[in-house]
């Protein structure tokens, strides 16, 4: 939601949020170490299904 009210004040409305997310996806994915379950949760995505969350907690 902070990129999406950023771009409104810039007066970018070309630019979709959706961009930054799947370029982050990208990078984390390629140039880091962290499992896919980490760079999930900083995109603030749902896990996949019920029983992946529960293993989770």
């Amino acid at each position: 939601m902070a990129m999406s009210m950023l771009l409104r004040r810039m007066d970018r409305d070309a630019i979709t949020v959706h961009g930054f997310r799947s370029t982050f996806r990208d990078w984390a994915g390629e140039s880091t170490s962290f499992p896919r379950e980490v760079v999930e949760h900083a995109m603030a995505h749902q896990l996949a299904d019920k029983a992946e969350a529960a293993m989770e907690r």
